[in-house]
């Protein structure tokens, strides 16, 4: 769960921004598997014992109470990431085209497939799912809290850096590279 969390949080910022034909087949299969997973992540997180207080080993184990406390903290982000958003965009949109105007019709498929492209950014929510993974290692493992806070703060701007690396091309592909852009200037 935590190698396809990772991959997800690195894959899906490079795919989107860098890449036109993200709708491969080999893509689509990824998406699906990892919104199956994290979808089942969402049942059994309905399911886990929670610890009220972290000075005491108090688990709740009552169904009803972790529901509620589920449904009051992380179940509208896990949800959001893990919703095909776009893909159902994708399909409700290609469904529909069939008219006699197609040159309208592409253009406005284009704007609805750069829509898809940020609508599918909503994934990148499941990087809080990697920073509660990473709090229960820490209380696992049980290494010096201020060695495990540097190297979560080092591989946060890791990510971040990435993201915004890979948002610096998107913009100017969401714009059809302008001339006066750095893409266009660098000539990628």
């Amino acid at each position: 769960m935590l190698v396809l969390l990772v991959a997800n949080l690195i894959m899906l910022p490079v795919i989107i921004s860098f890449f036109n034909d993200d709708m491969s087949s080999k893509w689509i299969v990824f998406n699906g598997i990892s919104d199956a997973i994290f979808f089942m992540d969402i049942i059994v997180n309905f399911r886990t014992g929670i610890i009220r207080n972290d000075f005491v080993d108090d688990i709740i184990l009552d169904p009803e109470e972790i529901a509620r406390e589920y449904v009051r903290t992380w179940f509208v982000v896990d949800l959001l990431s893990s919703l095909p958003i776009d893909y159902v965009l994708l399909a409700f949109r290609s469904s529909e085209v069939e008219g006699s105007e197609q040159l309208v019709q592409a253009g406005r498929a284009l704007r609805i497939l750069r829509l898809a492209k940020l609508l599918s950014l909503l994934r990148l929510l499941r990087l809080s799912r990697l920073v509660r993974y990473i709090t229960q290692w820490e209380e696992v493992v049980n290494i010096a809290n201020k060695f495990m806070g540097i190297c979560n703060l080092v591989l946060i701007m890791l990510l971040l850096g990435h993201w915004n690396a890979c948002l610096q091309f998107l913009v100017p592909m969401l714009m059809d590279f302008p001339v006066q852009s750095w893409v266009s200037k660098s000539q990628l």
